[in-house]
């Protein structure tokens, strides 16, 4: 299973073209054939996964229970999904609509999140961040969970 980790800022192209840093390049799996799936995420950002990724989420979000929220859940997602295959310089594309939705314009921050790739407008990324006043509180909350887990 890919593993993103760190976070890194670059400047995106009048197609809509970012970079991808070698190291997330290089942690990709063969059977994601270099493509990224990617989709809307919360806190107006977008997530990019690995092809073989997203198709075990793929296989979850279908095996969910029709309710309301599972239907405009897929419907989110699905109007807001497009693959993404790394050009020779290492960049994918977004689109249009996922710039939008993400309120990205001339740069992106990209953050590895494990399995998966988070792409931040720079602006909503750090008021995102700039407020940790209860990182303690769920850090430790998620601690606790964690430990009870076990």
């Amino acid at each position: 299973m890919s593993r993103f980790r760190g976070s890194y800022q670059y400047s995106i192209d009048a197609k809509g073209r970012i970079n991808v840093p070698a190291k997330f390049r290089k942690a990709l799996n063969p059977e994601a054939d270099e493509t990224f799936v990617i989709v809307r995420g919360p806190d107006k950002c977008l997530q990019a996964y690995p092809l073989d990724t997203w198709q075990s989420v793929e296989e979850k979000l279908d095996a969910r229970p029709q309710t309301p929220d599972t239907t405009r859940l897929r419907r989110e997602l699905y109007s807001s999904i497009a693959d993404s295959k790394l050009d020779a310089q290492g960049r994918i594309a977004i689109t249009p609509k996922q710039m939008s939705i993400a309120h990205i314009s001339s740069k992106v921050v990209l953050e590895g999140q494990g399995a998966y790739i988070e792409i931040w407008s720079p602006e909503i990324y750090d008021t995102y961040f700039s407020d940790d006043s209860n990182f303690e509180d769920v850090y430790y909350q998620s601690v606790q969970d964690g430990i009870k887990a076990s």
